[in-house]
């Protein structure tokens, strides 16, 4: 089993339009009401690799009974503290011609420090029933910035590997406990590094000073031009995703995480966990809706994802990237948070 901790979680609703423009009205093609928060999305993610997820964190309000009711009609075991204000709601519109994407994501509910400490308490009881933790997202208002490395220690007391997608200051904090593996998209490893990084040589570099500080494995995604990661054993693999429709890529770095935790649970190397990664992140970019793929989808993928030694990748001229911080900014694959 994986336990995983979604701190923010909300409501997330999908609307498909025409035309996208401010100050015009729209009636949506399609639209979808799902639970939210990137943990959600990854432990939703899991299901079409057949793991078993645990979801914590903090929910309130009427939100609470809509989000723990889709988990249990997903298959996946809700076990949030409760608390006293309501979840958040965040609103994706999809262009249905662009294919652009606009988020309006509520900031989220304040959480009072004796919720924090309910959430202190059952991390560890979650732990002792997982094979693995994944730590995804950001939290609300209220919430220490150092717990994630309080949860990051908790789980090597236990013994269990972690692994860590959050960001700024959350990531920042966190890498000190030294997780397991840290998955983070161009734009997140730009604000940690510092410095405009052109995807994959100067990621590269980043990732290798991120594993020198203690991280066991670091993994950057950057979109269409894929994924590098770097392991403390000397490991340097990149990741070619395959060619597939694209219907929206929110939620793929979530998706991607999922396919790393279900391939290092099962035992699989890193060589394995992109490559699981990948073809989930692809099957997510081909539904509509976060992390709502099915199994067939990620099989259709799998045959199309390429993974070499960086090595062999540099000599076949990898398709260079750069994030917010360079002149080709890409928009991230991940979930937008406040």
């Amino acid at each position: 089993m994986i336990v995983v901790l979604c701190a923010n979680a909300g409501i997330d609703r999908t609307y498909e339009v025409d035309n996208f423009a401010v100050g015009h009205y729209h009636h949506p093609r399609h639209y979808r009401v799902a639970a939210g928060g990137k943990g959600i999305n990854v432990a939703r993610a899991l299901r079409a690799f057949g793991a078993r997820a645990v979801v914590t964190g903090f929910v309130g309000g009427l939100a609470a009974q809509f989000i723990q009711r889709q988990l249990l009609e997903a298959g996946l075991q809700p076990a949030f503290v409760p608390i006293g204000e309501e979840s958040r709601v965040c609103i994706n519109i999809i262009d249905v011609q662009s294919r652009a994407q606009t988020q309006v994501d509520e900031v989220g509910p304040l959480v009072t420090p004796s919720e924090v400490d309910v959430l202190r308490r059952r991390w560890p009881r979650l732990l002792a029933k997982a094979n693995l933790a994944v730590i995804s997202g950001s939290v609300p208002r209220g919430v220490p910035l150092d717990l994630y490395a309080e949860l990051v220690e908790l789980a090597h007391e236990a013994g269990k590997p972690v692994l860590l997608d959050a960001r700024d200051d959350l990531l920042r904090r966190a890498l000190p406990a030294r997780p397991d593996l840290v998955k983070i998209n161009i734009h997140e490893l730009e604000r940690v590094a510092g410095r405009p990084l052109i995807f994959p040589t100067g990621a590269r570099e980043a990732l290798k000073e991120l594993v020198a500080s203690g991280v066991g494995t670091a993994i950057v995604t950057a979109g269409r031009a894929g994924s590098l990661g770097v392991s403390a054993a000397g490991l340097e693999l990149w990741a070619e995703p395959p060619e597939v429709p694209n219907l929206g890529a929110v939620g793929s770095g979530d998706a991607y995480l999922a396919g790393v935790a279900a391939a290092m649970a099962a035992g699989r190397g890193l060589e394995e966990q992109m490559r699981w990664g990948t073809a989930a992140g692809a099957a997510n970019a081909m539904t509509l809706g976060a992390c709502l793929f099915e199994r067939t989808h990620v099989q259709e993928c799998l045959p199309g994802v390429k993974v070499m030694s960086f090595a062999e990748a540099a000599g076949q001229q990898i398709q260079p990237a750069q994030g917010q911080m360079g002149l080709t900014a890409e928009r991230s694959e991940s979930s937008a948070e406040p």
